[in-house]
Protein backbone atom coordinates (compact mmCIF):
# COMPACT_ATOMS: atom_id res chain seq x y z
CA UNK A 1 0.00 0.00 0.00
CA UNK A 2 2.87 2.29 1.24
CA UNK A 3 4.13 1.68 -2.72
CA UNK A 4 1.58 2.68 -4.41
CA UNK A 5 0.58 5.46 -2.58
CA UNK A 6 4.17 6.38 -3.39
CA UNK A 7 3.66 5.90 -7.24
CA UNK A 8 0.87 8.01 -7.29
CA UNK A 9 2.13 10.39 -5.47
CA UNK A 10 5.31 10.58 -8.42
CA UNK A 11 2.26 11.07 -10.44
CA UNK A 12 0.40 13.96 -9.59
CA UNK A 13 4.67 15.68 -9.43
CA UNK A 14 4.70 14.73 -13.08
CA UNK A 15 1.84 17.85 -13.64
CA UNK A 16 4.79 20.24 -12.53
CA UNK A 17 7.76 19.75 -14.42
CA UNK A 18 9.00 21.29 -17.39
CA UNK A 19 7.56 19.87 -20.68
CA UNK A 20 11.02 20.80 -22.52
CA UNK A 21 12.98 17.86 -19.99
CA UNK A 22 10.46 15.27 -20.98
CA UNK A 23 10.73 16.13 -24.38
CA UNK A 24 14.40 15.53 -24.48
CA UNK A 25 14.60 11.65 -23.17
CA UNK A 26 12.26 8.90 -23.89
CA UNK A 27 12.16 7.75 -20.29
CA UNK A 28 11.82 10.31 -17.18
CA UNK A 29 13.08 9.14 -13.43
CA UNK A 30 11.22 10.20 -10.80
CA UNK A 31 12.49 10.53 -6.95
CA UNK A 32 10.46 7.68 -5.06
CA UNK A 33 12.30 7.85 -1.55
CA UNK A 34 15.92 9.08 0.49
CA UNK A 35 17.07 6.67 -1.39
CA UNK A 36 15.09 4.90 -4.34
CA UNK A 37 14.21 6.19 -7.60
CA UNK A 38 11.64 4.96 -10.25
CA UNK A 39 11.73 5.08 -13.86
CA UNK A 40 9.05 5.90 -16.02
CA UNK A 41 8.59 5.65 -19.80
CA UNK A 42 7.29 8.12 -22.10
CA UNK A 43 4.82 5.93 -23.79
CA UNK A 44 2.96 5.51 -20.55
CA UNK A 45 1.90 9.38 -19.63
CA UNK A 46 -0.42 10.21 -22.31
CA UNK A 47 -0.50 13.63 -21.20
CA UNK A 48 3.75 13.60 -22.25
CA UNK A 49 2.86 13.65 -25.91
CA UNK A 50 -0.05 16.45 -25.76
CA UNK A 51 0.90 19.41 -24.41
CA UNK A 52 3.76 19.96 -26.74
CA UNK A 53 1.61 19.30 -29.82
CA UNK A 54 4.47 19.72 -32.00
CA UNK A 55 2.12 18.77 -34.64
CA UNK A 56 -0.41 21.38 -33.87
CA UNK A 57 2.26 23.99 -34.49
CA UNK A 58 2.32 24.50 -38.03
CA UNK A 59 -1.52 25.17 -38.05
CA UNK A 60 -0.40 27.86 -35.14
CA UNK A 61 1.69 29.64 -37.08
CA UNK A 62 -0.94 29.52 -40.28
CA UNK A 63 -2.84 31.89 -38.04
CA UNK A 64 -0.74 34.77 -37.80
CA UNK A 65 -1.62 35.54 -41.43
CA UNK A 66 -4.97 37.06 -40.24
CA UNK A 67 -3.23 38.93 -37.66
CA UNK A 68 -1.20 40.19 -40.67
CA UNK A 69 -3.80 41.19 -42.84
CA UNK A 70 -4.44 44.64 -41.33
CA UNK A 71 -0.67 45.35 -42.27
CA UNK A 72 -1.48 44.25 -46.20
CA UNK A 73 -4.54 46.83 -45.92
CA UNK A 74 -2.46 49.46 -45.66
CA UNK A 75 -0.35 48.31 -48.78
CA UNK A 76 -3.80 48.60 -50.96
CA UNK A 77 -4.11 52.00 -49.94
CA UNK A 78 -0.61 52.67 -51.57
CA UNK A 79 -2.13 50.50 -54.84
CA UNK A 80 0.83 48.03 -53.91
CA UNK A 81 -2.01 45.62 -54.46
CA UNK A 82 -3.84 47.39 -57.06
CA UNK A 83 -1.13 47.66 -59.01
CA UNK A 84 -0.62 43.17 -59.63
CA UNK A 85 -4.18 43.12 -60.27
CA UNK A 86 -3.95 45.24 -63.10
CA UNK A 87 -1.03 43.68 -64.45
CA UNK A 88 -1.15 40.21 -63.55
CA UNK A 89 -4.62 39.73 -65.70
CA UNK A 90 -3.08 41.63 -68.50
CA UNK A 91 -0.72 39.08 -70.07
CA UNK A 92 -3.53 36.71 -70.14
CA UNK A 93 -5.27 38.35 -72.74
CA UNK A 94 -2.08 38.88 -74.57
CA UNK A 95 -1.26 35.56 -74.15
CA UNK A 96 -4.53 34.37 -75.51
CA UNK A 97 -4.53 36.41 -78.66
CA UNK A 98 -1.43 35.16 -80.24
CA UNK A 99 -2.43 33.25 -82.62
CA UNK A 100 -4.63 36.23 -84.09
CA UNK A 101 -1.11 38.16 -83.95
CA UNK A 102 0.29 35.40 -86.48
CA UNK A 103 -2.01 36.16 -88.82
CA UNK A 104 -2.03 40.22 -88.60
CA UNK A 105 0.10 40.01 -91.70
CA UNK A 106 -1.95 38.42 -93.75
CA UNK A 107 -4.75 41.43 -92.34
CA UNK A 108 -2.06 43.85 -93.14
CA UNK A 109 -1.45 42.50 -96.59
CA UNK A 110 -4.77 42.58 -97.60
CA UNK A 111 -5.57 46.19 -96.26
CA UNK A 112 -3.37 48.20 -98.64
CA UNK A 113 -4.82 46.28 -101.45
CA UNK A 114 -8.14 47.44 -100.54
CA UNK A 115 -7.15 50.91 -100.32
CA UNK A 116 -5.25 50.93 -103.51
CA UNK A 117 -7.47 48.89 -105.27
CA UNK A 118 -11.18 50.93 -104.46
CA UNK A 119 -9.64 54.22 -105.73
CA UNK A 120 -8.32 52.23 -109.26
CA UNK A 121 -11.87 51.04 -109.66
CA UNK A 122 -14.31 53.48 -107.82
CA UNK A 123 -15.27 57.21 -108.96
CA UNK A 124 -15.61 59.93 -107.01
CA UNK A 125 -17.51 62.29 -108.98
CA UNK A 126 -18.88 62.56 -112.89
CA UNK A 127 -16.15 64.45 -113.64
CA UNK A 128 -13.88 62.04 -113.18
CA UNK A 129 -16.02 59.22 -114.52
CA UNK A 130 -16.14 61.31 -117.79
CA UNK A 131 -12.70 62.14 -117.71
CA UNK A 132 -11.89 58.57 -117.81
CA UNK A 133 -14.26 57.50 -120.68
CA UNK A 134 -12.64 60.40 -122.90
CA UNK A 135 -9.15 58.71 -121.75
CA UNK A 136 -10.37 55.27 -122.59
CA UNK A 137 -9.02 54.65 -126.23
CA UNK A 138 -5.96 55.79 -125.43
CA UNK A 139 -5.91 53.72 -122.01
CA UNK A 140 -8.38 50.52 -122.08
CA UNK A 141 -9.41 49.33 -118.59
CA UNK A 142 -12.16 47.22 -119.04
CA UNK A 143 -12.26 45.65 -115.64
CA UNK A 144 -13.07 49.20 -114.66
CA UNK A 145 -15.98 49.23 -117.07
CA UNK A 146 -18.77 47.40 -113.97
CA UNK A 147 -17.32 50.34 -111.37
CA UNK A 148 -18.16 52.70 -113.93
CA UNK A 149 -21.82 51.58 -114.49
CA UNK A 150 -22.43 51.76 -110.72
CA UNK A 151 -20.76 55.26 -111.15
CA UNK A 152 -23.26 56.45 -114.21
CA UNK A 153 -26.07 54.91 -112.00
CA UNK A 154 -24.94 56.57 -108.86
CA UNK A 155 -24.40 60.20 -110.85
CA UNK A 156 -27.50 60.27 -112.13
CA UNK A 157 -26.93 59.63 -115.93
CA UNK A 158 -29.30 57.00 -116.35
CA UNK A 159 -31.86 59.31 -115.52
CA UNK A 160 -32.09 61.14 -118.21
CA UNK A 161 -32.63 59.93 -121.71
CA UNK A 162 -29.59 61.62 -123.66
CA UNK A 163 -26.68 60.96 -120.94
CA UNK A 164 -28.22 56.99 -120.97
CA UNK A 165 -27.85 56.32 -124.53
CA UNK A 166 -24.78 58.08 -124.14
CA UNK A 167 -23.64 55.44 -121.79
CA UNK A 168 -25.27 52.55 -123.39
CA UNK A 169 -23.23 53.00 -126.36
CA UNK A 170 -20.42 53.34 -124.57
CA UNK A 171 -20.95 49.54 -122.18
CA UNK A 172 -22.14 48.19 -125.69
CA UNK A 173 -18.52 49.26 -127.51
CA UNK A 174 -16.48 48.04 -124.59
CA UNK A 175 -18.55 44.51 -124.69
CA UNK A 176 -17.97 44.37 -128.24
CA UNK A 177 -14.56 45.11 -128.47
CA UNK A 178 -13.28 42.49 -125.57
CA UNK A 179 -14.63 38.93 -127.51
CA UNK A 180 -13.12 36.90 -124.47
CA UNK A 181 -13.40 39.49 -121.01
CA UNK A 182 -16.80 41.24 -122.20
CA UNK A 183 -18.87 38.67 -120.96
CA UNK A 184 -17.37 38.04 -117.45
CA UNK A 185 -17.71 42.00 -116.96
CA UNK A 186 -21.69 41.78 -117.44
CA UNK A 187 -22.45 39.92 -114.21
CA UNK A 188 -20.64 42.14 -112.23
CA UNK A 189 -22.86 45.43 -113.49
CA UNK A 190 -25.54 44.03 -110.65
CA UNK A 191 -27.47 44.47 -108.48
CA UNK A 192 -29.14 47.38 -110.99
CA UNK A 193 -32.59 48.42 -110.16
CA UNK A 194 -35.35 47.05 -112.14
CA UNK A 195 -35.54 50.47 -114.58
CA UNK A 196 -32.25 50.69 -114.84
CA UNK A 197 -31.32 47.29 -116.28
CA UNK A 198 -32.83 48.44 -119.83
CA UNK A 199 -29.20 50.23 -120.37
CA UNK A 200 -27.49 46.77 -119.53
CA UNK A 201 -30.15 44.99 -121.86
CA UNK A 202 -29.51 47.59 -124.57
CA UNK A 203 -25.74 47.15 -124.18
CA UNK A 204 -25.84 43.68 -124.94
CA UNK A 205 -27.80 43.64 -127.58
CA UNK A 206 -25.54 46.78 -129.34
CA UNK A 207 -22.75 45.46 -128.53
CA UNK A 208 -22.52 43.71 -132.19
CA UNK A 209 -21.13 40.27 -130.38
CA UNK A 210 -22.01 36.98 -132.47
CA UNK A 211 -22.95 35.73 -128.97
CA UNK A 212 -25.59 38.69 -127.82
CA UNK A 213 -28.38 36.45 -127.68
CA UNK A 214 -26.66 33.92 -125.77
CA UNK A 215 -25.68 36.70 -123.66
CA UNK A 216 -29.01 38.10 -123.20
CA UNK A 217 -30.78 34.77 -122.55
CA UNK A 218 -27.77 34.06 -119.53
CA UNK A 219 -27.96 36.90 -117.87
CA UNK A 220 -32.10 36.77 -118.11
CA UNK A 221 -32.23 35.94 -114.76
CA UNK A 222 -30.85 38.45 -113.44
CA UNK A 223 -33.79 40.74 -114.67
CA UNK A 224 -36.72 38.42 -114.48
CA UNK A 225 -39.16 41.90 -114.54
CA UNK A 226 -37.27 42.77 -118.08
CA UNK A 227 -38.02 39.56 -119.60
CA UNK A 228 -40.60 41.24 -122.31
CA UNK A 229 -37.27 43.44 -123.47
CA UNK A 230 -35.26 40.98 -123.63
CA UNK A 231 -37.64 38.81 -125.38
CA UNK A 232 -38.39 41.71 -127.63
CA UNK A 233 -34.55 41.72 -128.95
CA UNK A 234 -34.46 37.93 -129.13
CA UNK A 235 -37.40 37.85 -131.87
CA UNK A 236 -36.51 40.82 -133.79
CA UNK A 237 -38.82 43.24 -132.54
CA UNK A 238 -36.16 45.88 -131.07
CA UNK A 239 -33.38 46.83 -133.60
CA UNK A 240 -30.10 46.10 -132.99
CA UNK A 241 -27.60 49.66 -132.61
CA UNK A 242 -26.29 50.08 -136.53
CA UNK A 243 -30.22 49.81 -137.47
CA UNK A 244 -31.53 52.53 -135.02
CA UNK A 245 -33.88 54.31 -136.84
CA UNK A 246 -32.74 58.18 -137.12
CA UNK A 247 -35.60 60.03 -138.90
CA UNK A 248 -37.80 59.02 -135.96
CA UNK A 249 -36.42 60.23 -132.51
CA UNK A 250 -32.97 60.05 -133.86
CA UNK A 251 -30.67 61.98 -131.28
CA UNK A 252 -30.91 58.99 -128.78
CA UNK A 253 -29.30 56.85 -132.16
CA UNK A 254 -26.59 59.82 -132.49
CA UNK A 255 -25.69 59.50 -129.00
CA UNK A 256 -25.32 55.54 -128.22
CA UNK A 257 -23.63 55.99 -131.74
CA UNK A 258 -20.66 58.42 -130.65
CA UNK A 259 -20.72 56.27 -127.15
CA UNK A 260 -19.67 52.78 -129.03
CA UNK A 261 -17.32 55.08 -131.10
CA UNK A 262 -15.75 56.51 -127.75
CA UNK A 263 -15.32 53.14 -126.55
CA UNK A 264 -13.80 51.58 -129.83
CA UNK A 265 -12.80 54.02 -132.43
CA UNK A 266 -14.39 52.20 -135.13
CA UNK A 267 -15.56 54.00 -137.89
CA UNK A 268 -18.76 52.36 -138.68
CA UNK A 269 -21.01 54.16 -136.24
CA UNK A 270 -19.67 57.24 -137.32
CA UNK A 271 -20.81 56.60 -140.79
CA UNK A 272 -23.99 55.94 -139.55
CA UNK A 273 -24.38 59.39 -137.92
CA UNK A 274 -22.92 60.79 -140.98
CA UNK A 275 -26.79 59.19 -142.66
CA UNK A 276 -28.28 61.90 -141.03
CA UNK A 277 -26.85 65.06 -142.63
CA UNK A 278 -29.61 64.62 -145.24
CA UNK A 279 -31.33 66.60 -142.64
CA UNK A 280 -29.35 69.15 -141.57
CA UNK A 281 -28.97 72.93 -142.55
CA UNK A 282 -26.30 73.33 -144.99
CA UNK A 283 -23.66 76.76 -145.01
CA UNK A 284 -25.02 77.88 -147.98
CA UNK A 285 -29.04 77.57 -147.57
CA UNK A 286 -30.01 80.09 -146.16
CA UNK A 287 -33.83 78.94 -146.54
CA UNK A 288 -33.18 75.53 -145.10
CA UNK A 289 -36.18 75.40 -142.81
CA UNK A 290 -38.78 77.63 -145.56
CA UNK A 291 -38.07 75.44 -148.39
CA UNK A 292 -37.84 71.78 -146.31
CA UNK A 293 -40.95 72.43 -144.69
CA UNK A 294 -43.35 74.26 -146.95
CA UNK A 295 -41.61 71.22 -150.07
CA UNK A 296 -43.34 68.68 -148.52
CA UNK A 297 -42.08 68.33 -144.98
CA UNK A 298 -44.90 70.39 -143.72
CA UNK A 299 -47.07 67.21 -144.40
CA UNK A 300 -44.46 65.31 -142.14
CA UNK A 301 -44.77 64.38 -138.37
CA UNK A 302 -41.28 63.83 -137.61
CA UNK A 303 -40.12 67.03 -139.56
CA UNK A 304 -38.87 68.73 -136.41
CA UNK A 305 -37.11 65.28 -135.14
CA UNK A 306 -35.78 64.96 -138.41
CA UNK A 307 -34.15 68.42 -138.31
CA UNK A 308 -32.99 67.55 -134.96
CA UNK A 309 -31.38 65.06 -135.65
CA UNK A 310 -29.57 66.24 -138.76
CA UNK A 311 -28.38 68.84 -136.73
CA UNK A 312 -27.20 66.54 -133.72
CA UNK A 313 -25.36 64.92 -135.94
CA UNK A 314 -23.82 68.11 -137.94
CA UNK A 315 -22.84 69.69 -134.95
CA UNK A 316 -21.14 66.25 -133.19
CA UNK A 317 -19.64 65.09 -136.32
CA UNK A 318 -17.32 68.48 -136.41
CA UNK A 319 -17.20 69.01 -132.71
CA UNK A 320 -15.68 65.46 -132.48
CA UNK A 321 -13.50 65.91 -135.51
CA UNK A 322 -11.96 69.04 -133.56
CA UNK A 323 -10.44 66.91 -130.57
CA UNK A 324 -9.99 63.63 -132.88
CA UNK A 325 -8.15 64.70 -135.84
CA UNK A 326 -8.21 61.52 -137.63
CA UNK A 327 -11.88 61.72 -137.79
CA UNK A 328 -11.24 64.37 -140.59
CA UNK A 329 -9.30 61.88 -143.12
CA UNK A 330 -11.93 59.78 -142.22
CA UNK A 331 -14.48 62.36 -143.31
CA UNK A 332 -12.41 63.66 -146.43
CA UNK A 333 -12.45 59.73 -147.57
CA UNK A 334 -16.30 59.35 -147.19
CA UNK A 335 -17.27 62.62 -149.10
CA UNK A 336 -16.27 61.48 -152.33
CA UNK A 337 -18.68 58.09 -151.99
CA UNK A 338 -21.61 59.87 -150.24
CA UNK A 339 -24.34 61.12 -152.27
CA UNK A 340 -24.83 65.17 -152.40
CA UNK A 341 -27.19 65.26 -149.92
CA UNK A 342 -24.76 64.01 -147.49
CA UNK A 343 -21.39 65.26 -148.98
CA UNK A 344 -22.31 68.66 -148.95
CA UNK A 345 -22.89 69.31 -145.22
CA UNK A 346 -20.52 66.90 -144.76
CA UNK A 347 -17.79 69.49 -146.33
CA UNK A 348 -18.82 72.22 -143.88
CA UNK A 349 -18.08 69.48 -141.25
CA UNK A 350 -14.67 69.20 -142.33
CA UNK A 351 -14.29 73.03 -142.58
CA UNK A 352 -15.81 73.59 -139.72
CA UNK A 353 -13.32 71.48 -138.11
CA UNK A 354 -10.18 71.85 -139.97
CA UNK A 355 -10.79 76.09 -138.56
CA UNK A 356 -11.52 74.86 -134.80
CA UNK A 357 -14.93 76.46 -135.58
CA UNK A 358 -18.11 73.94 -134.59
CA UNK A 359 -20.01 76.71 -133.02
CA UNK A 360 -20.78 78.39 -135.78
CA UNK A 361 -22.24 74.61 -137.14
CA UNK A 362 -24.16 74.42 -133.79
CA UNK A 363 -25.77 78.19 -134.02
CA UNK A 364 -26.44 77.52 -137.74
CA UNK A 365 -28.45 74.04 -136.93
CA UNK A 366 -29.91 74.90 -133.51
CA UNK A 367 -31.34 78.47 -135.71
CA UNK A 368 -32.60 75.83 -138.09
CA UNK A 369 -34.98 73.98 -135.41
CA UNK A 370 -35.93 76.98 -134.03
CA UNK A 371 -37.28 78.08 -137.42
CA UNK A 372 -38.70 74.57 -138.10
CA UNK A 373 -40.27 74.47 -134.54
CA UNK A 374 -42.09 78.45 -134.90
CA UNK A 375 -43.48 77.95 -138.46
CA UNK A 376 -44.59 74.20 -138.54
CA UNK A 377 -45.88 74.19 -134.99
CA UNK A 378 -47.11 77.64 -133.85
CA UNK A 379 -50.43 76.63 -133.45
CA UNK A 380 -50.00 73.33 -132.00
CA UNK A 381 -48.97 73.93 -128.32
CA UNK A 382 -48.78 70.48 -127.81
CA UNK A 383 -46.07 70.01 -130.84
CA UNK A 384 -43.98 73.05 -130.03
CA UNK A 385 -43.33 71.30 -126.69
CA UNK A 386 -42.30 68.50 -128.47
CA UNK A 387 -39.90 70.77 -130.67
CA UNK A 388 -38.29 72.47 -127.40
CA UNK A 389 -37.59 68.81 -126.55
CA UNK A 390 -35.64 68.33 -129.66
CA UNK A 391 -33.98 71.36 -128.87
CA UNK A 392 -32.91 70.31 -125.96
CA UNK A 393 -31.58 67.04 -126.41
CA UNK A 394 -29.35 68.43 -129.57
CA UNK A 395 -28.17 70.75 -126.88
CA UNK A 396 -27.08 68.25 -124.54
CA UNK A 397 -25.64 66.11 -127.16
CA UNK A 398 -23.03 68.56 -127.74
CA UNK A 399 -21.87 68.57 -124.22
CA UNK A 400 -21.19 64.82 -124.04
CA UNK A 401 -19.63 65.32 -127.07
CA UNK A 402 -17.58 67.97 -125.73
CA UNK A 403 -17.25 66.05 -122.64
CA UNK A 404 -15.96 62.53 -124.85
CA UNK A 405 -12.74 64.33 -125.79
CA UNK A 406 -11.72 66.21 -122.83
CA UNK A 407 -13.59 69.52 -122.19
CA UNK A 408 -15.00 68.45 -119.09
CA UNK A 409 -14.97 71.82 -117.76
CA UNK A 410 -17.60 72.22 -120.68
CA UNK A 411 -19.87 69.41 -120.00
CA UNK A 412 -19.92 68.93 -116.42
CA UNK A 413 -22.38 72.26 -115.92
CA UNK A 414 -24.71 71.36 -118.94
CA UNK A 415 -25.09 67.49 -119.06
CA UNK A 416 -24.29 67.02 -114.96
CA UNK A 417 -26.01 70.10 -113.60
CA UNK A 418 -28.47 69.64 -115.63
CA UNK A 419 -28.27 73.26 -116.99
CA UNK A 420 -29.75 72.66 -120.62
CA UNK A 421 -31.55 75.12 -122.59
CA UNK A 422 -35.26 74.57 -122.36
CA UNK A 423 -36.89 76.83 -124.59
CA UNK A 424 -36.74 77.04 -128.42
CA UNK A 425 -36.35 80.24 -128.53
CA UNK A 426 -32.60 80.07 -126.23
CA UNK A 427 -31.84 76.90 -129.13
CA UNK A 428 -29.82 79.85 -131.38
CA UNK A 429 -27.75 81.78 -128.89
Amino acid sequence: MRRLALIALASCGLIGLPSLAAAQTSTMTVPVGPSRTLTVPKQASPQLLAPPQVELQPELRLTPPPAAQPAAEPARETRSDPLPTVVVPQPEPLAAPQPIRDNAPFLQDTAPEASTTAPENSFSSAESLFTWISNYRKKPQPWRVPAAVHAMYEFGLFGDEEKQWFCIGFIAGVLGNNPKDGPKLIPQMFPMPDKEQAVIIRAIAYSGRPDWRELLEKNSSRMPLRRPLIDDFLNGKRPILMELPLDTGGSPGIYALWGYYVATGQHQPVMRIMEALRWSKNKSDSGFSWRKIFSGWGNDPSAVEKITTGGTAKWTLASYAERDRDLITLYRAEQERQPEEISKPLGDVIEAAEAFESEKIRKDQFGSIEDATRRQMTNDMTGMTKGVTAGSIAIATGCVAATAFGQAQIAIPCVIGGALYTGAAKLAH
